[in-house]
Parts: structure tokens; sequence; C-alpha cells
């Protein structure tokens, strides 16, 4: 894949995330909030992964395995505290024969679980968007200034909101990691802006090929114009090819 086809890529995961920051404000209603954008991110992830196939980079890399692990222990912790949360419910709605400090042993057992692995996938997230943070900071020469400062803003935003908005029992906490979440999923959004015309430019190189430079070096004087030109004796002036003057016929040093 060429620098162009890496541009494309980030464009397609910048036009995701911006679907997911949009969704994560309508989800809102819903009671949902946070899932809806996890998907939308986990599926903009194949664009992050085809591009990674040309810059083969580590901290690209370790975005994604840790935002899937993260993903996947948010939703199985999800899916074993509301377990636990309905067991105790069944327990006290039906009658059973099992005695009520299994039930609730059980039940407490599940949601405790549950919290561990909630809390496990949001630290692995905010791991994530940290590693994200990384790539963009040193290969920012692959895309235009004003984008990479704004994702470097947007992935700090994402990795604070993810721990705010994992307190969702404490309602100030948590309104402000949602406000964290969609403005840094808007800014790292910049990435749809990308066109084919961002593409890396080659770094000027100086080559042996330039022409050489040439210092002039001042040349010699000649005798003749430092000595004086006149005979010492009768004064008369010295033509300059012999040792003695021609009218007098005295040396001239």
């Amino acid at each position: 894949m060429s620098n162009i086809g890496v541009i494309k890529e980030f464009r397609e995961f910048g036009k995701y995330i911006q679907v997911a920051a949009i969704l994560t404000i309508v989800s809102l209603a819903a009671g949902i909030t946070g899932f809806i954008a996890l998907i939308l991110v986990f599926v903009a992830m194949k664009y992050i992964k085809r591009a990674n196939f040309t810059l083969n980079n580590t901290s690209l890399h370790e975005f994604r395995s840790k935002y899937f692990r993260g993903f996947v222990s948010r939703i199985a912790g999800t899916i074993i505290m509301i377990t636990g949360v309905a067991n105790l419910v069944i327990f006290f709605m039906i009658p059973t024969s099992y005695p009520i400090y299994i039930s609730i042993s059980l039940s407490v057992i599940l949601i405790v679980s549950g919290i561990v692995f909630i809390y496990a996938g949001v630290v692995a997230e905010m791991k994530a968007w940290n590693n994200l943070k990384i790539f963009f900071e040193n290969d920012s020469n692959i895309f235009p200034t004003y984008i990479t400062n704004e994702a470097i803003k947007g992935c700090d935003k994402l990795k604070t909101g993810a721990l705010l908005s994992s307190l969702g029992f404490l309602i100030v906490p948590a309104i402000i990691g949602f406000i964290f979440q969609v403005k840094g999923y808007f800014m790292l959004a910049t990435l749809n802006k990308l066109s084919l015309d961002d593409t890396p430019k080659p770094s000027e190189v100086e080559t042996d090929l330039a022409p050489p430079k040439f210092q002039l070096k001042p040349q010699p004087v000649n005798d003749f114009d430092t000595k004086t030109n006149f005979c010492p004796n009768c004064g008369a002036k010295s033509s300059g090819l012999g040792k003695f003057c021609a009218l007098c016929g005295s040396e001239i040093n």
C-alpha cells in the first residue's frame, strides 16, 4: 500500500469516529451511552489494521490490541454483572429451595466479578488511547500539523473520558466524562478531512550531485609589485627587468 493508501485508511477511520461521536450523543437518551461508540470504534479498527500493513507501527498495533481487550472485557463484565443482579432479583421474587446465603453469595460474586472485568476493560481502553497518542506524536510527519495536534488532544480527552465515564455511580464525573468522550471523538474525527494532497513528502536530502562550491584563493603578488620601482642612488625609474639602474649602474635591491 502506498502513502496515498495510508491516508485513505485513516480518513475512513476518521469518518467512523465521527459517526461514533454523533451516536454517542443520540444514545444518551436510550441509556446505552458508551457502548454504541465502543462498537463503532471497534468496527473502525479494520482501517487502522490495513494502514498498519504499510506502516508496521508498534504503537498502532498496541492500540488495536488493547482496545480489543478492553472492548471484550467491558462487554463480558457487563453481562456478568447483569446476571448477578438478575439472580438477586429473581431470588427475592421467586421463592427457591436454595439457602439464602448461597443465592446472595452467588449474586455478590457475579456482581463484583462483573465490576472487575468492566474496570479492567476501562484501563485497557485508556492504554489504547495513549498508544494512539504516541503514534501521532512520533509520526506527526504523516499528517498535516493541525490534524496531528487535534488527534493528540482527542486521544487525551478520550483517555480521561473513559476513566470518568466509568464512575457512573457518581453523577458529576460521569457527565464530565461523557462530555470529554464526545469532544475527543470529534477531535479525532478531523482525520476524515484528510485529502490525497496530504501524502507525506520525501525529505530533502543533499547529495553529491550538487555542483561543488569553489573558493577563490588570493593569487600571490609579483615581487616587482611590492618593491620600489626607482633607483635608490639617482632616483631614476626602473623598468624592473634587471638588477642594475640603466642610468647610473647602481644595483637595485
